[in-house]
């Protein structure tokens, strides 16, 4: 039997009912579950109650340090892709662009296709950090592609056709250049020399190209077969000092371009000298060692390559963390959580 309480009669100083999750010792007490924990959606984790004081403060807490860690994975992937693209577009251009030329330009149009697209979906979206991405990775695939083909024309062209290229060997220098047409490096016979007497310093943009004609003693014509070159290193009609052409035992050298510079020269020394240079005519710059050359053609190819490796990531440092600052300050899911 249950005897009737009437209000106001139970005790002042009487607990009040207990709370309690499902399978307490007070779940009968809680038929609506007062006491069960609180799912927050905004933080992605329950929040528990302990009769009636909230635990927020720990909440919040860890909802700040996800934002913290979203800020700092911002700014290293505002970092890190747009290098590595720059990254991948110069190695291309440094060890795959000789081979397959298409190959490359593919590539390249891939990453610049994933860069605007990144800016497609950062507009549609009005998403900022999807936006910035899409700038400083086909910014970086622009600068990487500027840089690669600047190095292969420089550099590159000219050292697979060094590395790439026959040697030939006993050249006459009083006889037919052709002999050596497509060379890299020809060895003349003991006893060649350049004739320093009829040295020309043939002066353009504020440097001077230097030629001699490579004779035999046995022969000294006036036509020539093949012409010493080299920059900087000769007076206006004596002193021709390029390379190692003043040691005695200097019959190895390089086969150079012809350029229109230095056709120029040709003609000019041509006029002075009374001298008849043939229409095969070679240029070439005597070196101790070709292989070394070559060797250190390379080596500054790749130093450039790794002083623009390491400029463009200082750029994707700075241009990163400005980009996140100016979206840390612009919106709110980052504000007050900045480092």
């Amino acid at each position: 039997a249950f005897s009737a309480v009437a209000p106001g009669a139970m005790d002042a100083d009487s607990d009040p009912p207990r709370y309690g999750p499902p399978g307490s010792e007070n779940a009968a007490n809680d038929p609506f579950f007062v006491g069960a924990p609180v799912y927050d959606p905004f933080l992605d984790k329950p929040i528990s109650r302990d009769g009636s004081k909230l635990h927020g403060p720990a909440m919040l807490g860890d909802g700040r340090q996800r934002r913290q860690l979203r800020y700092l994975s911002d700014i290293v992937v505002s970092i890190v892709l747009p290098w590595l693209i720059f990254f991948l577009v110069l190695s291309l251009f440094l060890f795959a662009y000789h081979y397959s030329e298409t190959s490359v330009w593919i590539a390249i149009g891939l990453c610049s296709c994933l860069s605007l697209l990144f800016l497609a979906v950062g507009a549609c979206s009005r998403h900022g950090m999807f936006m910035a991405l899409g700038f400083l990775a086909l910014t970086s695939s622009g600068l990487g592609t500027g840089v690669g083909l600047w190095l292969n024309e420089e550099y590159l062209v000219r050292y697979r056709e060094l590395y790439s290229g026959r040697e030939v060997v006993e050249v006459v220098p009083t006889k037919d250049a052709k002999a050596v047409e497509g060379a890299a490096v020809v060895r003349f016979v003991p006893g060649t020399f350049v004739d320093d007497r009829r040295t020309l310093g043939f002066v353009v943009g504020g440097g001077v190209l230097c030629l001699a004609p490579v004779v035999s003693p046995m022969n000294l014509s006036n036509r020539v077969h093949y012409w010493a070159v080299g920059e900087d290193c000769c007076e206006m009609r004596t002193n021709f000092d390029c390379g190692t052409a003043r040691e005695l035992d200097a019959t190895t050298a390089i086969v150079e371009r012809r350029t229109l510079l230095y056709n120029r020269a040709i003609a000019q020394a041509m006029s002075i000298y009374g001298l008849n240079s043939t229409q095969d005519a070679q240029l070439v710059s005597f070196v101790k060692d070709p292989k070394a050359v070559i060797e250190d053609m390379w080596d500054e190819t790749l130093t450039i390559s790794l002083i623009a490796l390491a400029m463009d990531f200082i750029m994707c440092v700075v241009a990163g963390l400005v980009i996140v600052r100016i979206l840390s300050s612009a919106v709110p899911q980052y504000a007050g959580y900045a480092p």
